[in-house]
């Protein structure tokens, strides 16, 4: 029904503006003050200097076409300085749009516009060296989460985990398990290399190789055995605690298969006869520079031993090479000096680098209350993915890490997330929804059953009402929005912002009443409830019918 209203606004700008002039599509927002209309539209602001005039002219003259060409939906157009557009919509209006809710049902939000593009998101990708921590953990909901939002609209996702199972932190890896086990069996043997890794899971790797390692005399063959156990151990883990939070992959890539299969040895190939590579002191380098890098790049060392970056160019390339339009990465954000490389890597290669996107996702300090929890991966102290949710509940792990945009770090309080109370934001919006189901309860036993309600389109909507409903209508424009500016933090804010408009109304409002207008006010909480399930739905979060706290108001 937006949409509606905002082609009206399209249309009329368009025809001031002229032809070939392209213009800023249209926005429209729910005013602070009810007095000043329904909706309210800036697009004066947006077209100000593309056409160099004053928005309060521009405004005059898109609403005095406005006022003809939108007269079936709109009973008021006023301009006020310095150039919004303020619309106050008729009563019809309401009613169709409550229709078109409520006829859409759990489909409402969901759109097409994605039809016939694919997207490759890849996320998380943490070294399979020890379990998923918190920081991992808000990557994996950012990518979840953007997933269910791009199959919303249409998009086909294919979501991806790159398991770095090559090079030396793996080894690394062997090693921290063997030491583990000659310290456990007090065995005095020095080692060539020393491990790296702490911690509990440590201790379970190397107990759970006993019985297969000699007390001594360990040899290459061993370390490769331990080593491979080790990854193997480690990503099992990973798989199971992704899977209990309800995250889950379409494909776990090998960055050993890379080696295994050529792949890396052509990539290098492949920019040789682009002649853009250099053999200097003994090294091959990725001339980056010609590219917009900073500086040329080593891809094979003195020793022979190739470095990450050259198996990143591979895997890179693997994904170009499987055709999707729309190349997603999420990463860490002290990863963010990396992008560059990657990108001149592709140019090089002849891939467009513009297909490419990553997200920097910047740190998660954890505090109980004001106090800090410490965190440090090598010492093994560190709280892990599963330590957070078995503790505070996925779904507040889930809404508090997408509160803030990804680019912005975030402070996670333990406590407040455990909370059973509205100071907790994702309770808040959760007793929304079964403060619903608890109102159509009692709906039941005062003889109005919510599936047998009439729409009677005689109502007058209140200015309450039409508040609430309008912000429901903007929940498909949100979504649409969000997945292509890439951004579900901003699902969190709104599902605040909703379900503070709904708390208010139903303070001042008594639902079920003996009046006809509760049949159209339970109607309206139906609509309510939609969009709050189908938002908490995107978020991967539950949407309770009961909850404990709801048995004290019945009478609602």
């Amino acid at each position: 029904m937006i949409d509606t209203l905002l082609n009206l606004i399209n249309d009329a700008a368009s025809g001031y503006a002229g032809p070939g002039i392209l213009l800023p599509r249209a926005v429209v927002t729910v005013p602070p003050n009810p007095a000043q209309g329904d909706f309210t539209s800036g697009i004066a602001f947006a077209l100000a200097p593309v056409l160099k005039q004053p928005p309060l002219e521009i405004a005059a003259a898109v609403a005095a076409t406005l006022r003809d060409t939108a007269a079936g939906i709109v009973e008021t157009i006023d301009v006020v300085k310095p150039g919004h557009i303020n619309f106050l919509l008729r009563q019809s209006f309401w009613h169709d749009a409550l229709d078109s809710v409520l006829e859409k049902g759990t489909g409402y939000g969901s759109s097409t516009a994605g039809s016939g593009r694919r997207v490759l998101l890849e996320y998380i990708s943490a070294n399979p060296t020890g379990p998923i921590h918190v920081g991992h953990g808000r990557g994996a909901v950012l990518g979840d989460v953007l997933a269910r939002i791009l199959v919303s609209q249409g998009y086909e996702v294919t979501r991806e985990y790159y398991i770095n199972d090559a090079g030396n932190q793996v080894l690394s890896l062997g090693y921290s398990v063997l030491n583990d086990y000659y310290r456990s069996r007090s065995i005095d043997i020095p080692l060539s290399r020393p491990g790296e890794y702490q911690g509990g899971y440590i201790r379970d790797i190397s107990t759970a190789l006993a019985d297969t390692l000699p007390a001594a005399d360990i040899n290459e063959e061993h370390i490769r055995h331990i080593t491979e156990f080790a990854v193997n151990h480690v990503l099992a883990g990973i798989r199971q605690v992704l899977g209990d939070f309800n995250i889950l992959f379409d494909r776990w890539f090998s960055e050993k298969q890379l080696y295994e299969d050529g792949s890396v040895r052509r990539a290098i190939e492949g920019l040789a006869a682009r002649g853009a590579v250099k053999q200097e002191d003994g090294a091959t380098w990725f001339l980056s520079t010609r590219y917009g890098d900073e500086k040329d790049r080593v891809i094979q060392k003195q020793s022979g031993e190739l470095t990450y970056f050259a198996s990143d160019i591979a895997y890179h390339a693997n994904k170009y090479g499987r055709g999707y339009d729309h190349l997603v990465n999420i990463w860490g954000a002290d990863h963010h000096g990396y992008l560059p490389r990657v990108k001149a890597a592709m140019s090089a290669l002849g891939y467009d680098p513009d297909r490419l996107a990553v997200m920097f996702v910047q740190m998660v300090r954890l505090t109980r209350g004001d106090k800090p929890v410490a965190m440090s991966k090598r010492a093994g102290e560190y709280v892990t993915l599963k330590d957070l949710v078995d503790e505070a509940g996925g779904d507040a792990v889930r809404f508090f890490f997408l509160q803030r945009s990804h680019e912005s770090q975030l402070v996670f309080d333990i406590e407040l997330a455990k909370k059973q109370s509205q100071e907790n934001p994702v309770f808040y919006v959760q007793y929304a929804h079964a403060r619903i189901a608890s109102i159509f309860g009692f709906a039941a036993t005062r003889g109005w059953t919510v599936d047998a309600l009439m729409h009677r389109r005689d109502y007058v909507f209140s200015a309450q009402e039409k508040r609430l409903l309008s912000h429901c209508l903007l929940y498909p424009g949100l979504i649409g929005d969000i997945a292509a500016r890439r951004e579900p933090h901003r699902l969190t804010h709104y599902l605040i912002e909703l379900v503070g408009i709904l708390h208010k109304y139903y303070t001042d409002t008594r639902v079920v009443d003996s009046d006809a207008g509760t049949e159209q006010r339970l109607l309206l909480m139906k609509t309510v409830k939609i969009v709050l399930r189908n938002a908490l739905d995107l978020l991967g979060i539950t949407a309770p019918e009961k909850m404990e706290k709801l048995e004290e108001h019945p009478a609602r």
